[in-house]
């Protein structure tokens, strides 16, 4: 499974009932993602990679795709 496979289902997992879930589905438009999902999506994101990441640093994330980006280029 690659980055944007395991980044989507985590999302997946962790919004029950979500639409389908591309690259370039909108975190709070598309999925209606608030900050409690936001902290249990980072969450999931840590447990899956391993690592620790800084909430700030997904402020400007928008889209799924983003998520993938921020990780490639901050933590992994």
């Amino acid at each position: 499974m690659n980055l944007e496979d395991r980044i989507i289902a985590i999302l997946k997992n962790n919004l029950q009932g979500a639409p389908e879930i591309t690259l370039e589905t909108r975190l709070v438009e598309d999925l209606m993602i608030d900050s409690l999902d936001k902290l249990m999506i980072i969450s999931a994101l840590e447990d899956e990679f391993s690592l620790a990441i800084d909430e700030e640093d997904f402020a400007g994330i928008v889209t799924v795709n983003d998520i993938a980006v921020k990780l490639r280029a901050e933590y992994l």
